[in-house]
């Protein structure tokens, strides 16, 4: 007998409860279904938002942020390697020695950005100084560590 006035409570519960969301609560349940969405994007999309987003983040950098506050906002590393140090990884290395010899060359030095692995970006530009005789320093290069993911959701909110 119970049963009988169980399934008329439910229903006059459940048609009770609206269901209606308030404006933040629609936008987080946007930007959710977002961020789950499934995403196409082509290898150069990718290497041209790592070039738009690490000249970004170096801007924020050269502008006098902190840094560190910089990498936890923004879910990156960045770090500073001078031209001849024994530091940083075989890549950053790898890099420096390259803006080193294209300099030699004569060629104009630009950033650059190289692949990681599958799951991140290297964004790398060298710092140069003029000196006197017409000659040009390479003093060292900032190195900002992207993640592919966080740069192809960036691709999403432009």
């Amino acid at each position: 007998m119970r049963l009988i006035y169980l399934y008329p409570v439910t229903l006059l519960v459940i048609t009770g409860c609206g269901g209606s969301l308030n404006d933040e609560q629609r936008k987080q349940m946007r930007e959710a279904r977002e961020l789950n969405s499934i995403k196409k994007v082509s290898e150069v999309e990718i290497t041209e938002a790592a070039f738009v987003l690490g000249r970004e983040i170096l801007g924020l950098v050269e502008s006098g942020l902190d840094k560190d506050s910089i990498e936890i906002s923004r879910k990156v590393d960045i770090r500073w390697l001078e031209a001849g140090s024994t530091e940083g990884t075989e890549i950053e290395r790898q890099v420096i020695d390259a803006y080193l010899t294209s300099m030699m060359m004569g060629t104009e030095l630009a950033d650059n950005v190289q692949r990681l692995g599958t799951d991140s970006l290297l964004y790398t530009k060298p710092v140069v100084v003029n000196l006197p005789e017409g000659a040009v320093e390479v003093k060292g290069t900032w190195n900002i560590r992207l993640s592919k993911k966080q740069i192809v959701l960036g691709i999403g909110k432009k």
